[in-house]
């Protein structure tokens, strides 16, 4: 099998991955294990043939996008499927180039905040609280708590972040292929 014909197949295979990921969490708020899995080892398989981007690669770039996420979701600021979402999305990308999608999904996260928060007529809310919120952080000079919210949540909707995950990527790809 040629590099193109693999590298097809690896970015269908993880298309696949992300719309799928993004239709359940738009509609369930929830990224079933078992589609994450199939990720995984989807991607880990990929890696191993002779043209992949090999084990070591994969493994950082899941450990990479594992970390810097992990550090999100401890601050309550997205869901443990998201984390593991991208954890898998680091095993088809690998190192160093899931560093940059890290950076890509962080500013997709952003805007579709924003973006969410005008579509939801909650964006004078949630500016408000979150000046209120880091001001009272600094001010105080702490950090909260592990698994206590960064800061005060404006109402109980969420975000379906597999939606910035989805965005963050491909922009990535897109700009760099």
């Amino acid at each position: 099998m040629s590099t193109l014909n693999l590298e097809f197949v690896s970015v269908m295979a993880l298309s696949v991955l992300l719309v799928l990921a993004i239709w359940y969490d738009w509609r369930m708020r929830k990224i079933p294990n078992t589609l994450v899995l199939w990720g995984v080892l989807t991607a880990l398989g990929l890696s191993l043939t002779p043209r992949g981007i090999g084990l070591d690669a994969a493994l950082w770039g899941g450990l990479t996008g594992f970390l810097v996420f992990l550090l999100l979701y401890v601050f309550k600021m997205v869901g443990a499927g998201d984390v593991k979402l991208i954890a898998a999305l680091g095993l088809f990308v690998g190192w160093p180039d899931m560093a940059k999608v890290c950076v890509a999904i962080l500013l997709a996260g952003g805007l579709l905040a924003v973006a969410w928060g005008l579509w939801t007529s909650n964006m004078v809310t949630v500016l408000k609280n979150l000046r209120t919120g880091l001001t009272e952080l600094i001010s105080a000079g702490q950090w909260p708590s592990l698994g206590q919210p960064l800061i005060s949540q404006v109402t109980s909707e969420r975000v379906p972040y597999a939606l910035a995950v989805g965005l963050g990527t491909a922009a990535y790809y897109v700009a760099t292929r």
